[in-house]
């Protein structure tokens, strides 16, 4: 079965897409330049043109990093078995150990060290 094409947003303009805005770009710096005589007209429409391209690139990554975050989710879920595991060794519970130990009280000689050792076990 073919995949589809995923109807969020990539990221990435085509070169047909690229080519045409420089083209845009360049015709509307011709015209302020040359006909209008004010330059400014041309960096205002171009510099709204690159905006919109960053723009789109900054929700095809933020699309790309959610995506990411879930197939990581996904993975270490599969990997506990049942999903929503709460025993102390599971993630969650490794946090709660973690924060009864931390209310209890910590001496100052190991203070760095703990806080390390919660790390670990989180993981």
């Amino acid at each position: 079965m073919a995949e589809t094409p995923s109807p969020t947003p990539s990221g990435r303009l085509s070169k047909r897409t690229q080519i045409a805005l420089a083209a845009f770009c360049t015709l509307v710096m011709l015209y302020s330049v040359v006909i209008a005589g004010q330059i400014l007209l041309g960096v205002l429409a171009c510099g709204f043109v690159v905006t919109a391209v960053v723009a789109y690139k900054l929700v095809g990554a933020f699309y790309r990093f959610v995506a990411a975050t879930e197939r990581i989710a996904g993975a270490l879920e599969s990997r506990e078995g049942t999903g929503r595991s709460t025993g102390p060794n599971s993630p969650s519970g490794a946090v709660r150990a973690a924060r009864s130990d931390d209310s209890r009280g910590q001496t100052d000689d190991a203070s760095g060290d703990r806080s390390r050792d919660h790390a670990a076990d989180r993981w």
